[in-house]
């Protein structure tokens, strides 16, 4: 190293320390600076002296060397990406500390020398606090199912694949029978707590592909992907079963209820979510015009 190089590394070490990034100064694609700032999990002696090759992941890899020639193709400016750290990914960061998934927000800068500096900021607690918005955004905060938009986006996506690959879908509309009286009777809290009883069940029975969602004040929704309108039917009857035997002890009373349920299949290429639902409504408006506590299908 000549003594230019050497008192360069000097400055480039002394401005590190002050950063809580996570930065490395590269040579080409060599680390020949580490300071992990906040990122106490990254043990620099490992990192430092590697080349990017032997440090990152195929995809990550082809990321970071398609910044590196942007911002040396143009020193002094900033290029920023964002990327996630997975252990199972990057054998050596595992090896360096790296236990589990971190995202980064990263910046890179090219010298008028040639050296490149990449500062990188966790932002995982950002992301965490994004996911918890974003799924709030598609919950139903009393029951905890997903809400109404996130079931036609759903819906949507799933109807479109079906059509795609010659595979079916049904859709079940759930509505508590009488809810009203069991307010009235007992307090819109009871109500509330059948509600989450009822969901808690319907979490149970359902397969992990199928998609809950309180679509009204007292209605549900059941959408079950690659299955026909049989099946669907099938699957109803259960739905109407579980919540026949529900028993809910309650200051007031124990509470007990019955359900109806409308069942519509898909129809081909021609069909729609907003379609299925309306013919499920159909068959709902069947089912409780017939005393409740049943199930109707399409003819």
């Amino acid at each position: 190293m000549t003594q230019e190089v050497e008192n360069r590394t000097e400055r480039y070490a002394a401005m590190l320390e002050l950063s809580r990034d996570l930065l490395i100064v590269l040579d080409g694609e060599r680390v020949i600076l580490c300071r992990g700032g906040e990122s106490e999990w990254l043990n620099t002696s490992v990192v430092q002296g590697a080349t990017l090759e032997t440090l990152l992941a195929e995809d990550l890899l082809a990321k970071v060397r398609a910044v590196i020639e942007r911002v040396q193709a143009a020193p002094g400016v900033v290029q920023s990406i964002e990327y996630v750290l997975r252990p199972e990914h990057f054998p050596m960061l595992h090896e360096a500390g790296l236990r589990e998934p971190i995202w980064y927000e990263a910046g890179f800068i090219a010298t008028p020398s040639g050296e490149v500096l990449w500062s990188a900021r966790d932002i995982n607690e950002r992301k965490k606090l994004q996911r918890k918005v974003t799924n709030q955004a598609q919950r139903d905060p009393l029951t905890g199912a997903y809400n109404r938009r996130a079931l036609l986006t759903v819906m949507e996506q799933t109807v479109a694949q079906a059509q795609r690959y010659d595979w079916t879908c049904s859709v079940l509309l759930i509505d508590v029978d009488d809810f009203s009286s069991i307010n009235d009777q007992h307090g819109w809290d009871a109500g509330d707590q059948l509600l989450q009883q009822i969901v808690t069940g319907l979490y149970k029975l359902k397969r992990t592909a199928d998609f809950l969602a309180r679509y009204g004040d007292d209605q549900l929704v059941l959408f079950l992907p690659e299955t026909n309108h049989e099946q669907g039917v099938a699957a109803a009857e259960r739905v109407r079963r579980l919540i026949q035997e529900l028993e809910m002890p309650y200051p007031t009373g124990e509470l007990r209820c019955t359900a109806s349920v409308g069942v519509a299949g898909m129809r081909g290429l021609e069909d729609s979510a907003p379609e299925m639902l309306k013919r499920a409504e159909d068959s709902l408006f069947i089912a409780r015009k017939s005393g409740g506590n049943r199930v109707e299908g399409e003819a």
